[in-house]
Parts: structure tokens; C-alpha cells; sequence
């Protein structure tokens, strides 16, 4: 599959072919429809290096903002089918705190909000973990 990946600092990304990942426990594969550049993805672009806390290592598959359908679930999946309209929900957080138990996981008291979304390599053709709610039909 083709992936938009930063793979120097400073340079612009590359549109490369990565392997298809495999949905893992609780993940499911997106067959992606649209992808937005967020500014964060700007940042990382025009950083001179890897920013204080951005522990994922270069080559990185930009994007955390994109919508599409289930192509299929890992193990124990539940609620979701293959064909299924989602959304692809960029802040993640730990998920017991009282933020994140309201929905509100970029106000997550865990992670002070920087649980992020970065790293969920929204840009290509599947990305390869995804936090997915249902699209609002």
C-alpha cells in the first residue's frame, strides 16, 4: 500500500509502498476514504528533530485525521463489520479517567492531553492502528 511517510527531518514526505498491516486484539483495518493534514503533522514536518516526548522512530507515516470503511477486524472485535462508515479518532488517552470515560480523551487527566493521535499513519491506504467510532449517518 502507499504511505505518505516523513523519512529525514526537514525534508519533505515521501509517498512510499509500506506492507498492509494486520488488524491486532481490539484493532480494526480502515480502508481509508479521506485523510486531513492536521498542523501537527506540520510540525513534525518542519522539526529539526524529534520533538520533546515523540518517541516514534523515522521513517513515520504522517496523519491522524481520516475517515473510511472497516475492510476487517482483529480478535475480539465487537460492534464493527466489514464495509462499516468510521471515523478515524485522532486524540487517544487511558481510557479510566473521568475525561476519557466522557468521551473527552484529549483532556485525558493521565496523559495531561498528550495522548495524541500521532503515529496513527492516517495517510495511508490503511493505517495501521485505529481508535474508530462510527460515522454519524
Amino acid at each position: 500500500m502507499r504511505a505518505l511517510q516523513l523519512v529525514e527531518w526537514r525534508k519533505p514526505p515521501e509517498l512510499r509502498e509500506v506492507p498492509v498491516p494486520e488488524p491486532g486484539p481490539g484493532q480494526v483495518l480502515v480502508k481509508v476514504g479521506g485523510a486531513g493534514a492536521c498542523h501537527s503533522d506540520l510540525h513534525i514536518m518542519e522539526s529539526p528533530g524529534p520533538p520533546p516526548g515523540f518517541t516514534t522512530e523515522l521513517p513515520f507515516t504522517l496523519g491522524h485525521e481520516n475517515a473510511g470503511w472497516v475492510e476487517r477486524a482483529g480478535p475480539g472485535v465487537t460492534g464493527f463489520a466489514p464495509g462499516d462508515a468510521v471515523i478515524v479518532y485522532g486524540p487517544w488517552g487511558c481510557g479510566l479517567c473521568a475525561h476519557c470515560r466522557q468521551g473527552r480523551e484529549n483532556y485525558c487527566q493521565t496523559t495531561d492531553g498528550q495522548g495524541g493521535g500521532l503515529g496513527a499513519g492516517t495517510t495511508a491506504e490503511w493505517p495501521s492502528t485505529c481508535w474508530c467510532r462510527r460515522h454519524a449517518s
